[in-house]
C-alpha cells in the first residue's frame, strides 16, 4: 500500500506549481496539505496567495483571516488580507490590514505602496460618492422602476412595498449603503408587486390598483375634492335681516334657497347635457367601466367612448370620426 504524501511534500509540490504559474494546481495542493494539517498559518497564507492569482478574492480573504486567527503576529497574513480587501473594494478594512502588517514587521516598502494606493481610493470615494440613477416606465397594469446599480448580491437587496410607498435598501460593492424611498402618485397592490436583482440593475415591478395612466411616479395624485359644509351655530331664531334703504325687509336665506332650487331644476342642453351624462357614468361606474372609457377615448383620438371593458381590452380601439369627417394627424 502506497504511503500518503506528507503535508511538507504537498507544500513543496504546491510551491513548485506556484513558481511555474500553475496557480490552480498550487491551490489544490495547498488544500490537500491543509486537509492533513490545518494548524499551520503559513499553509493558509500560501493558499490565499494562489487564490489571489486566480482572482478568487473572497476565498483568499477567508484564508488570510484563518491564518491571522492561528498566528496573530504573522505580517504576511495581514498583507494577504489587505490585498484581498483592496480588490473587493473594502478599502477601510484593507487599510487596517496593511497597517497591522507593517506593525508586525512586514516589508515596509511594499506595505507603504499598498497603503498609498488604498488611501487614494478612500480619498476618491469620499470626494465622488457613488450616484445611483433610477428610471421608470409603465404598462397598462404595472409601473416598473429600474435602479441602475451593478454587481449587487441578491442577499444585499431588500424592497418593501406599501399601498402608497416603495422603499429599496441595498449594500453596494464598496460597502456603502443605498436607499431609495418613493411616495407614489397612485396606490399599488403590495402583494402583487415584486423585484428582480440582475447583474447591471434592479428591476422593481409594482401592480397598479387601477388601470390608469400615471402622469408622474411620485407626488400627490389629482383628486376631486368636495367641500364639506361647516355647521354654523344658530345665533337667532329669526332669519338674518341686513341693513337696507328699502322700507321692505328681505329674507336673504329664503332668496338663496330659491336660487339653489332653480339651479338644481335647470336641465343642461346639447353638449353640456352630454358631458354631464359622461361625468355621471364615469363617477358612478365600476373600475372596468372607467378603464374602458379611458382606453377607448385615448386610443381612438377622442372619437370613441365605450364602457364595455371586455370589448375594448381585446385590441387597440380604432379611430371612428363622425360621418363626413376625415381624421388626420396634426402633422399631416
Amino acid at each position: 500500500m502506497e504511503a500518503a504524501e506528507s503535508p511538507s511534500e504537498l507544500i513543496r509540490q504546491a510551491n513548485s506549481a506556484f513558481v511555474s504559474e500553475d496557480y490552480a494546481e498550487a491551490a489544490e495542493l495547498y488544500t490537500k496539505a491543509i486537509q492533513i494539517d490545518d494548524s499551520k498559518s503559513e499553509y493558509y497564507v500560501n493558499r490565499a496567495h494562489a487564490l489571489q492569482k486566480l482572482e478568487r478574492y473572497t476565498e483568499s480573504k477567508a484564508d488570510a483571516q484563518k491564518a491571522i486567527d492561528l498566528n496573530p503576529s504573522d505580517p504576511k497574513a495581514y498583507l494577504r488580507k489587505g490585498i484581498a480587501c483592496f480588490h473587493l473594494q473594502q478599502y477601510e478594512e484593507a487599510q487596517e490590514a496593511f497597517q497591522s502588517s507593517s506593525t508586525h514587521g512586514g516589508n515596509d516598502a511594499g506595505i507603504r505602496q499598498w497603503l498609498t494606493w488604498t488611501e487614494e481610493k478612500l480619498l476618491r470615494s469620499k470626494k465622488t460618492p457613488v450616484t445611483i440613477k433610477h428610471d421608470w416606465y409603465q404598462t397598462e397594469s404595472h409601473v416598473c422602476v429600474t435602479v441602475l446599480a451593478k454587481n449587487l448580491s441578491p442577499d444585499s437587496v431588500s424592497v418593501q412595498f406599501a399601498p402608497s410607498t416603495m422603499m429599496m435598501k441595498a449594500k453596494l460593492p464598496d460597502g456603502t449603503d443605498y436607499e431609495l424611498n418613493l411616495n407614489l402618485s397612485f396606490p399599488i397592490v403590495p402583494e402583487q408587486s415584486s423585484y428582480t436583482v440582475m447583474k447591471t440593475k434592479v428591476e422593481i415591478k409594482m401592480k397598479k390598483c387601477d388601470g390608469i395612466r400615471w402622469s408622474s411616479l411620485e407626488g400627490q395624485a389629482p383628486v376631486n375634492v368636495k367641500q364639506i359644509p361647516v355647521a354654523i351655530p344658530e345665533l337667532s331664531a329669526q332669519p338674518p335681516v341686513y341693513p337696507s334703504s328699502s322700507a321692505k325687509k328681505k329674507n336673504w336665506d329664503k332668496i338663496e334657497s330659491e336660487i339653489k332650487k332653480e339651479e338644481a331644476e335647470e336641465k343642461p342642453e346639447g353638449e353640456a347635457a352630454l358631458n354631464q351624462l359622461f361625468q355621471k357614468i364615469y363617477g358612478e361606474g365600476s373600475d372596468e367601466i372607467r378603464r374602458a372609457m379611458n382606453k377607448s377615448f385615448q386610443e381612438s383620438g377622442g372619437t370613441v367612448l365605450s364602457t364595455n371593458w371586455n370589448e375594448v381590452s381585446k385590441d387597440k380601439v380604432t379611430v371612428k370620426p363622425p360621418d363626413g369627417v376625415e381624421f388626420k394627424k396634426w402633422d399631416e
